[in-house]
């Protein structure tokens, strides 16, 4: 009796579960209840009746962080004179305009002497000349 019990309860579990179909039949059944599918339309966008152009935005970088990831605050401060000027003095001397960006990144680059005293800047030739311009576009940005 417990034979044919547990007989008739596997049956009906593998009757449940499907058991009795292979994989190739179960992959022939439709997966919904669509008949057909329908075609994907695809709409194409109207042309724009004027030209737009094309505007490269280039990321800028942050001056200050780089100042803070190099070695600048060895010699210099954003208020007091330490063993170079102040950032703020320097703000205060050169216009923030493209000439004194130019000879400013130039200075960084290569060093300088005798503008704020007789101690030598070294020159940072590593320093990339758009992370050099970054770094002067923020110092001379104090100067409001």
């Amino acid at each position: 009796m417990k034979k044919v019990l547990l007989t008739m309860i596997v049956a009906a579990g593998l009757f449940a579960c499907g058991g009795g179909e292979t994989t190739e039949t179960a992959e022939q059944k439709p997966i919904s209840n669509a008949t057909q599918e329908e075609p994907v339309v695809k709409e194409e966008m109207a042309e724009p009746k004027e030209k737009v152009e094309e505007v490269k935005v280039v990321a800028k970088k942050d001056g200050k962080a780089l100042i803070e990831a190099s070695d600048c605050r060895t010699c210099h401060k954003d208020d007091t004179k330490l063993i170079g000027p102040a950032y703020k003095e320097v703000a205060q001397k050169y216009e923030n305009n493209k000439k004194n960006t130019k000879m400013l990144v130039e200075k960084i680059q290569q060093g300088g002497q005798g503008v704020w005293g007789e101690i030598p800047m070294a020159g940072h030739p590593n320093l990339s000349a758009d992370d050099a311009e970054a770094m002067v576009s923020y110092i001379l940005s104090m100067n409001k």
